[in-house]
């Protein structure tokens, strides 16, 4: 509010300065030497109320930028990481691109974008209002006769101002109308470029053992190619609206001048008058002409709030499915009626119905393709699409993927996730290093790196089991969670993990008929139903 009661203030200050220059220069050429100099201390006292008014407001607009993005950036955020909205965006089937550049770039641009245009635009109503009234008052009425019809038009320099400008605004949206769509691709393709030097950067070292510069440089080319392509529209539509801009601020003082010819012929404008009608007729111009100074930056904005609106739109939307997860205190794992089904209604697989008592350790085997690790995302909650419910204690479970999630920062924050790193105790961390065969690792717990570059697949693998010995789920899902591990590394694991915690319901998805041993019984999955055998 303060912002905008600045705004008013202004406003009326520049009314003020208007009245100021007629009173001024109607004394200047009137030859009063003192009384002009009388004048100009409350001008200079005005000039700097005026500039102490603007130096605030732009210090009070910069803060509630930031705020704003601030706000905008932590609800967005809510949404992106509420209910596995993020995963959902990159494998559900509406997708939007780039979540990473819409919530940092974009919502920065639209803060800054729509306070900085929302609050001219407010000063900009002010300003028409405030100096219509003057270029009504001293602009007098139009009188003449026309074809035997006396016609009579108060306030013609107001309608002439504002029709003049509106027509000119109307042009400008048909010629340059298309530039929203060109700026909305523009933005797209810039963070296609963006992500895909990411994925270079990620996967620098497979790269390179493979020799895919040539293929990776085509890859950047086709980026920059549609970018070019793309950016000739921005240019054509830019030069479009550029044009109508400049041949109006070129030309609209004609306006002006064509509305003072009645003046001139009854001899009624002295130089005090036309500088406050210039004033006036000024300002308003200004503000009627908002619209035109800003167009491209409203194009830019308009593009901007279409790509947040879409994202709001994918990430506030949940999947569509019949699979129903229930969360229940009891230790024991039920699957009623349950089928996995593709996106396009397709048929992965029949679980059935099926209980896991606690503490029981299923292997899940099957064919590739047969819906193991759907399985297992059906009962983390990431896939919906089939039919049937699922329920167990979710909240003392713990899911380990095939490919471990290994943030950068410290050993021990690594180590600690999904948790923060003052959760577990020193002691605790280095034997959970220790007992994942990890123990050359315990000096480094406060090292601050980028361990999922630093660690290969296998020592990943490994931590994301010293994870699970500091956690000590009730509920444990393993999804090829050894792949990357020798024979001996893999045997030591499960043959430790089941003497740390005896007790844990385990689900294992895995290929190694290694394995076995380490369970009870193995369920084998298929399209036509699974089948539960008992391992001796």
């Amino acid at each position: 509010m303060g912002i905008i009661g600045l705004s008013f203030l202004d406003v009326q200050v520049a009314v003020w300065f208007g009245k100021w220059d007629q009173t001024f220069f109607d004394t200047m050429f009137a030859y009063k030497v003192a009384a002009c100099i009388a004048l100009i201390p409350i001008y200079v006292v005005m000039m700097g109320l005026s500039a102490g008014m603007r130096v605030i407001q732009q210090y009070m607009t910069q803060v509630l930028s930031m705020r704003w993005r601030l706000w905008n950036t932590r609800v967005y955020l809510r949404k992106y990481l509420s209910d596995n909205a993020y995963y959902h965006l990159e494998h559900g089937e509406n997708r939007a691109d780039n979540p990473d550049q819409r919530i940092a770039d974009d919502l920065a641009q639209m803060s800054v974008w729509t306070l900085r245009l929302g609050l001219d635009a407010i000063q900009a109503v002010t300003t028409f209002l405030s100096f219509a009234v003057v270029l009504w008052t001293i602009g007098g009425t139009l009188s003449f006769v026309w074809h035997g019809w006396h016609i009579v038009i108060p306030g013609y320099m107001f309608f002439g101002t504002t029709i003049s400008i509106l027509l000119i605004s109307l042009v400008l949206e048909k010629a340059g109308g298309p530039l929203v769509s060109a700026n909305y691709r523009q933005q797209h393709y810039d963070a296609d470029l963006r992500a895909a030097l990411l994925d270079v950067r990620r996967n620098s070292e497979q790269i390179a053992f493979y020799g895919g510069e040539g293929a990776e440089h085509f890859r950047l080319s086709e980026c920059l190619h549609r970018i070019a392509t793309n950016w000739r529209s921005v240019l054509a539509y830019t030069w479009r609206a550029n044009t109508v801009v400049e041949l109006y601020t070129g030309g609209i003082n004609i306006v002006l001048w064509a509305l003072l010819i009645p003046k001139l012929l009854a001899h009624a404008l002295t130089f005090g008058l036309y500088s406050r009608i210039n004033s006036a007729f000024m300002n308003v111009r200004r503000s009627l002409q908002w619209f035109i100074e800003n167009y491209t930056d409203l194009a830019t904005l308009r593009s901007i709030l279409q790509r947040l609106s879409e994202f709001e739109r994918v990430v506030t939307g949940r999947p569509e499915g019949g699979i129903v997860r229930t969360p229940v205190e009891q230790g024991q794992i039920e699957i009623r009626d349950l089928v996995l089904d593709r996106a396009d209604g397709s048929r992965i697989a029949t679980v059935g119905d099926l209980t896991i008592p606690s503490g029981a350790r299923l292997m899940i085997a099957g064919a590739s393709g047969a819906g193991k690790s759907t399985l297992l995302r059906a009962l983390a909650g990431l896939w919906a699409c089939g039919a049937g419910s699922v329920s167990f204690n979710m909240r003392d479970a713990m899911f380990l993927p095939q490919r471990s999630y290994v943030p950068t920062g410290t050993l021990r924050q690594a180590l600690s996730y999904p948790a923060t790193s003052d959760r577990y105790e020193l002691d605790a961390c280095e034997a959970a290093l220790e007992a994942s065969n990890l123990g050359a690792l315990v000096s480094k717990l406060d090292h601050d790196a980028a361990w999922g570059d630093v660690l290969s697949p296998g020592e990943q693998q490994r931590l994301a089991f010293a994870r699970v010995f500091l956690a000590r789920p009730a509920t444990l899902f393993l999804d090829e969670a050894t792949s990357a591990l020798d024979e001996e590394n893999e045997a030591l694991l499960y043959t430790r993990l089941l003497a740390l915690l005896p007790e844990v319901t385990l689900i294992s998805v895995a290929h190694h008929s290694g394995l076995k041993r380490f369970h009870d019984h193995e369920a084998i999955l298929s399209t036509q139903g699974m089948t539960i055998q008992v391992l001796s």
